[in-house]
């Protein structure tokens, strides 16, 4: 018998992936971890792990989280950044934790309630789209360790959220009543530009040079923002660039706000390009059609992006992730943009 430790966080995707890896006749161990102060659902984790009658395992991750994650995000903001904390966690921290578990288990697999798949082809592994595509989180798991691929499960990957919703609650669940996730789950109920202070500066309207109005910090803002800009120019205004150096924010029209280029570093290759340019679709956030694009390899880690036809907003410290067809091919962050091209 196979065993496979899978993470659970209480909510309904974990607790019904585990399920599904019992179904399929593996030794399952679950883990819960512990990433913030007073986590949401490790009762309803608890209680599924006894309806389910399998080990829970709770790691206190805390304080590797606040230094991995939490803090990098503030940083982030505070640089004029807008940083995805799900994306760091899993390239930092949950895959890496579930392996060392496994190890120490005897597990053969690691596994989570992502919205992916994992293809073995003969003698290589491959990240594919979750068959859902309004719920396909491929997006999220680029930056996967490729070593780590040939020991991942995604037993939801075949299945819609409806599917995976209607089998917790014919199962009758613990976690059946679970909320979903928050986008941020550290923040819970707060505004992450609420628990933060910066020093005001010029709001100037990119066409003109000219400042148009004061700003409260650079971290209330993120290219494409159009709410909370707070200045009248007499068209809707849109955030098109953020200059740290100068505390600035500048704005302009939507038309404005649509790139071809950018550069991204820190990327990350589950299949390794067999090129230095080459063509493939990108996604610059998860709930996006990918487009098509050119890939300039300049050196390891960084990489020149041309989309086909422009793209609204691409910003800093979100990633680009890169497909061919199903398949995830890899990605990075967006660190640098091409104005006006």
């Amino acid at each position: 018998m196979k065993k496979v430790v899978v993470a659970m966080s209480g909510g309904v995707d974990s607790s019904t992936a585990a399920y599904l890896l019992i179904k399929q006749g593996m030794a399952v161990e679950g883990v819960f971890f512990v990433l913030f102060d007073n986590p949401s659902n490790l009762e309803l984790a608890e209680q599924t792990a006894r309806f389910l009658g399998i080990k829970l395992h709770i790691k206190d991750l805390r304080e590797y989280f606040k230094e991995k994650v939490i803090k990098p995000f503030f940083k982030g903001y505070s640089q004029g950044i807008t940083p995805n904390p799900c994306i760091i966690c899993n390239r930092y921290i949950k895959f890496h934790v579930l392996a060392k578990l496994a190890d120490l288990t005897k597990a053969q697999f690691i596994a989570t309630g992502h919205y992916a798949r994992i293809s073995r082809e003969n003698d290589d592994v491959f990240l594919l789209k979750g068959v859902d595509n309004k719920k396909d989180q491929s997006y999220f798991l680029y930056g996967i360790d490729k070593s780590l691929l040939n020991h991942i499960v995604f037993p939801l990957g075949q299945y819609t959220k409806d599917e995976v919703k209607k089998i917790a609650e014919t199962l009758n669940l613990p976690s059946k009543v679970a909320e979903e996730s928050l986008e941020i789950c550290f923040l819970k109920e707060k505004k992450y530009y609420e628990m933060m202070k910066a020093a005001s500066g010029p709001i100037i309207e990119k066409s003109t040079g000219k400042t148009v109005g004061q700003h409260g910090g650079i971290h209330l803002f993120t290219i494409g923002q159009r709410k909370r800009i707070g200045v009248s120019v007499g068209y809707p205004a849109y955030v098109v660039q953020i200059e740290p150096s100068i505390n600035a924010v500048y704005i302009a029209s939507r038309k404005d706000a649509y790139m071809r280029e950018f550069y991204v570093d820190d990327s990350n290759w589950l299949c390794e390009p067999a090129e230095n340019k080459f063509k493939c679709e990108v996604k610059i956030r998860y709930a996006m059609k990918p487009e098509r694009a050119s890939i300039t390899l300049i050196n390891n880690h960084r990489l020149k992006i041309t989309f086909d036809n422009p793209q609204f907003a691409p910003t800093p410290g979100q990633s680009a992730v890169f497909y061919e067809g199903e398949k995830v091919l890899g990605g990075g962050v967006i660190t640098e943009l091409v104005q006006d091209s």
